[in-house]
């Protein structure tokens, strides 16, 4: 299974596998079946997804400061900050990634997961092969939410405290986006089986407006009716937005993937068209911060980047999920499936990017879980003491990004190599990963 060509000819299955080894069908592969192979840039998509995920909540105490009133008074490093348009500009792009990261994650979920249910709803035993694969991947999701608990009440109990460990509120709502994924994970076989059955352009469509409605809603909410974020509950039909945007987001990936690969001779003509979407998207947002931090609109910046809202997130996640994504295909190849034979490696560096980028799942659930401590304890006095010592000399707010963004790429590595040395081999023990 070199290629999806190969996989044609042959008239055999390919297998679309996973972050947790789990494909994405939801089968297990056997020991002898070949190792599938893997589109080393979604691969390293998926972990520059950790990495924004990681900065954003590194930089968030920061840029809550910097984006404080002028009128109303500021501390003096939100002062110092939020005077430097150049600073202030990059604290606002940051602010993006958190978004940017859950969407990316999502998409790249639904890409792949959607259309290879979709190629499978007309085989017959589709909805017993489904029901047994669906369980499969769910198991996955919260064997890996046991395994951080019970290193979580070890933690706690033998060496210090964790902030909310012993509530049930921390395991459901603490990782709700954990749940939201395993929710997608659950209702895909069936979106996968109406998709099918619906004529592309139809599909195409149907997407296209909810993306719009989104937007619309998300814009209202971010815009004119934010309310108090801290204090909303269950009730509150903003905090479902959330949700909703994810699932958006989920579906029109699967969506795209289930689309019509582009010919070989198509693919640099195809490539270049959504390279050049990526493109002016990036520029209008760069300006836009550009210009909102020379002006110091720290309300503007603040409502770019609210929460899940954030159609900027969710645009420039969709694109470079895209360029990422693409691959030539044939008569009859979707997208998701020609992606899985473009852009591969066996290089040392792409094995790598794509063992480090399979503890996604795994940093969700750590970071939820063990952020106060790492980020409390850990990085934010070590980022407090960096910006003492700079701002005597003038250049504090670069050298708290850059220290920023060390500590947060650090971070991920060693969370992604311990997820590799521990969940991931329990995964294996359990059957419910490679």
């Amino acid at each position: 299974m070199a290629n999806a060509d190969s996989g044609r000819i042959s008239g055999r299955r390919m297998a679309d596998v996973g972050a947790d080894g789990v494909s994405r069908d939801g089968n297990v592969r056997a020991a002898h079946t070949p190792r599938a192979v893997r589109n080393v840039r979604v691969e390293a998509l998926r972990l520059a997804a950790i990495v924004g995920i990681s900065l954003f909540h590194t930089m968030m105490p920061w840029t809550a400061q910097a984006l404080c009133d002028p009128a109303a008074g500021c501390s003096w490093i939100g002062d110092l900050l939020g005077s430097e348009p150049a600073v202030l500009a990059v604290l606002g792009v940051i602010a993006l990634m958190g978004a940017w990261g859950n969407h990316v994650f999502f998409m790249i979920s639904g890409f792949y997961l959607i259309p290879s249910l979709a190629r499978r709803s007309t085989q017959a035993g589709y909805w017993r092969d489904v029901l047994r694969s669906t369980v499969r991947r769910v198991l996955v999701i919260a064997v890996s939410v046991v395994l951080v608990a019970v290193v979580a009440l070890a933690f706690d109990a033998w060496v210090m405290p964790l902030v909310n460990v012993h509530l049930v509120w921390q395991w459901t709502l603490g990782i709700e986006f954990v749940w939201l994924y395993a929710a997608f994970v659950a209702v895909a076989p069936v979106l996968a089986c109406l998709l099918r059955r619906v004529p592309a352009r139809i599909r195409v469509a149907v997407a296209c407006v909810l993306v719009v409605a989104l937007v619309m809603v998300n814009g209202y909410v971010a815009f004119v009716s934010p309310g108090d974020a801290a204090t909303r509950g269950l009730t509150d039909w903003r905090k479902w937005m959330s949700a909703i945007t994810y699932a958006v987001s989920f579906a029109i990936a699967g969506v795209a993937g289930m689309s019509g690969a582009p010919r070989p001779a198509d693919l640099p003509r195809w490539r270049r068209r959504w390279m050049k979407a990526l493109v002016a998207v990036a520029a209008v947002v760069l300006t836009v911060e550009a210009v909102a931090a020379i002006r110091r609109d720290v309300t503007l910046i603040a409502q770019l980047s609210y929460k899940s809202t954030s159609s900027a997130s969710m645009a420039l996640a969709f694109l470079l999920v895209m360029v990422c994504a693409a691959g030539p295909g044939g008569e009859g190849v979707d997208l998701a499936r020609a992606s899985r034979g473009a852009g591969t490696s066996g290089s040392v560096t792409a094995r790598a990017v794509a063992w480090l980028a399979s503890g996604i799942l795994g940093f969700y659930i750590v970071q939820s879980v063990f952020g106060t401590v790492a980020m409390d304890v850990a990085i934010q006095g070590l980022l407090a003491d960096v910006t003492r010592w700079a701002a005597s000399g003038g250049a504090a707010g670069l050298w708290l990004l850059a220290a920023g963004t060390a500590v947060s790429v650090g971070y991920v590595v060693v969370v992604a190599v311990l997820d590799g040395l521990i969940r991931r081999p329990v995964l294996r023990m359990l059957r419910l990963g490679r």
